[in-house]
């Protein structure tokens, strides 16, 4: 193997080699998708398949509560929210992520403001973040990028020290672990992508878990149009 990346001319690595296709199933996927179009339980409000992932997956990340929402944009917004994110605020965010980490920021009326990553692991730099923070800074979003934990004990740090609140951008990080913690149990709340390309995808959808003493009402309310109860509980009382 050469010690030269291709791009800087060196061989490459998979010359003549086609990439495995992605995502990829067996049957598995197709008798789970088959069992839920036969119950006529398609919405999670009906069915049980969505309940049990979101336990499945809180217990293992480590997180204390978990709530599934349409994408990871979504979980991002959710998450700001429940940190009382909204109009004048100011939320830091890395230079070197999705367009979504910052867009998220903007739809709960707040202004995403940009600092630069750390070249050694392309995750947002503590130093930079440290300079960057005003009066109007509300929350901090760490992105955990290509599966690489943020120096989460900088950011903890500071984020504590002058009282915002710090956020995990998750997208890429189901699984890591930062000195034995799993990505989005350390920050208040974390934010993950079950889109196509992500290392766990379902074609689509997200997670939100919080660290928060309880479920966040306004976090709830914000993955449905304003319900925070079943139709049973609305309907009956």
């Amino acid at each position: 193997m050469s010690d030269r990346p291709a791009i800087l001319g060196g061989a490459p690595v998979r010359a003549g080699k086609s990439w495995p296709s992605w995502p990829q199933s067996d049957g598995t996927e197709r008798r789970r998708l088959q069992a839920v179009l036969d119950s006529g339980a398609w919405s999670s409000a009906q069915g049980e398949e969505v309940e049990r992932f979101v336990a499945e997956f809180i217990e293992f990340q480590g997180a204390r509560h978990g709530i599934a929402v349409t994408n990871g944009t979504h979980a991002l917004e959710a998450a700001l929210t429940a940190c009382e994110v909204g109009s004048g605020d100011e939320v830091i965010v890395p230079a070197l992520t999705f367009v979504a980490t910052a867009t998220s920021v903007m739809s709960v009326g707040a202004t995403p403001v940009l600092v630069d990553v750390d070249p050694a692991s392309c995750c947002i730099d503590p130093a930079a973040l440290g300079e960057a923070i005003t009066d109007r800074t509300r929350a901090v979003i760490a992105v955990h990028l290509a599966g690489r934990a943020c120096d989460m004990d900088a950011l903890t740090s500071l984020c504590a020290d002058r009282g915002i609140a710090l956020i995990e951008d998750c997208a890429h990080s189901p699984g890591t672990r930062w000195r034995g913690r799993r990505t989005g149990t350390i920050g208040e709340a974390g934010g993950f992508s079950f889109q196509q390309s992500k290392l766990m995808t379902a074609g689509e959808g997200g997670m939100v878990t919080t660290e928060l003493g309880a479920t966040p009402t306004s976090a709830v309310s914000g993955t449905a149009p304003g319900i925070t109860t079943s139709s049973t509980a609305r309907t009956c009382g």
